[in-house]
């Protein structure tokens, strides 16, 4: 069998990638493709999906989730649950089936806010470019209807609230 000499034929994801990035270079736009759509660096971040986005509308097993997360349990306040890591670097606080949210040391990570657009428009089901993290993002989960917030003054803070009741 003699070998081929045909060129190697570029996967389309990668045509695709090589040609943002060439349109993204020519119009001065910035990288977003380093990391895939959904990645998610920041602790306090991952622990705001799998806690707080995963577990709407009751949040009844967001403490759960979070001990996957180092999160232990630290005061039940009878309608409010909240817990911290162990290094204090981020805590939880889960308000009956009103309101959960993370809060953290602040993030020297840029892309942060750019995830958590991410990570809020993988749980409404929504394209992360109709979202923006300026201020408060108003999605539909699961029937229901949230505000969600990125503060980033003073720190981190990831909440999730229901807007029913309100």
């Amino acid at each position: 069998m003699t070998p081929s000499l045909s060129k190697p034929r570029m996967r389309p994801q990668a045509g695709t990638l090589a040609a943002t990035l060439v349109l993204g270079l020519v119009l001065g736009l910035p990288n977003t493709s380093s990391s895939k759509a959904g990645d998610v660096t920041d602790k306090a971040l991952m622990l705001f999906r799998d806690a707080c986005l995963a577990t709407a509308p009751a949040f009844d097993r967001a403490m759960a989730a979070a001990k996957k997360h180092g999160i232990k349990p630290q005061m039940d306040l009878g309608a409010s649950l909240v817990g911290m890591a162990p290094d204090g670097s981020y805590s939880l606080q889960v308000r009956g089936k009103k309101e959960c949210a993370v809060t953290a040391e602040k993030s020297a990570d840029p892309a942060v806010a750019e995830q958590f657009c991410s990570v809020v428009a993988t749980a409404a089901g929504v394209p992360a470019a109709s979202l923006t993290s300026d201020g408060p993002i108003q999605i539909t989960m699961r029937g229901q209807t949230y505000v969600v917030r990125h503060d980033r003054k003073g720190g981190e803070a990831y909440v999730i609230m229901s807007t029913a009741g309100l």
